[in-house]
């Protein structure tokens, strides 16, 4: 006869490991903002593709910098692009923001940031309070993902274009 019913070290190991790393998601995800973030779309190439799934994170607004990558709210869609360039209009902390494979900015809110003029390419900037996060890179420009294993939530939930 075993130890049925019982847990041996093996199994205690494993579920305190468990019960960690929830604690451990949980208090990153409520006290620092750490949320995963699953990529849709191709505007992000080569740096991002569909199903990766990349860490957002809650950033001072004012220590968001030129060439991050973040998470913004566009009429309710969420987007994944880079910081080109920013700039404040009528005291409003804006940022100019443009997929690494697009060929001009996001078109942002001109109705609190105004327009701002991108490489000859007029845009609005998308206002502080739109961006939701920043995605966490090795080297201030790439971002950390863990490779397509978003693909099985896009199948799931369907996609969109760049939306999380």
């Amino acid at each position: 006869m075993g130890n049925k019913g019982k847990m041996d070290a093996k199994g205690l190991g494993a579920l305190s490991a468990v019960v960690l790393l929830f604690v451990l998601v949980f208090v990153a995800h409520f006290v620092y903002g750490v949320t995963p973030v699953v990529v849709d779309g191709i505007s992000m190439l080569p740096n991002l593709h569909t199903g990766d799934v990349a860490i957002s994170y809650k950033e001072p607004y004012g220590k968001i910098a030129i060439g991050n990558i973040v998470v913004y709210n566009y009429n309710g869609m969420l987007i994944i692009h880079r910081v080109v360039a920013k700039y404040r209009h009528k005291g409003i902390l804006c940022f100019v923001i443009k997929g690494d494979n697009n060929p001009v900015p996001d078109p942002g809110y001109p109705q609190y940031c105004g327009y701002y003029s991108y490489k000859g390419y007029m845009t609005g900037g998308v206002p502080y309070w739109e961006v939701k996060g920043v995605i966490l890179t090795s080297n201030g420009k790439t971002p950390i993902i863990i490779p397509y294993i978003g693909s099985m939530i896009l199948a799931i939930k369907g996609t969109g274009n760049d939306v999380i």
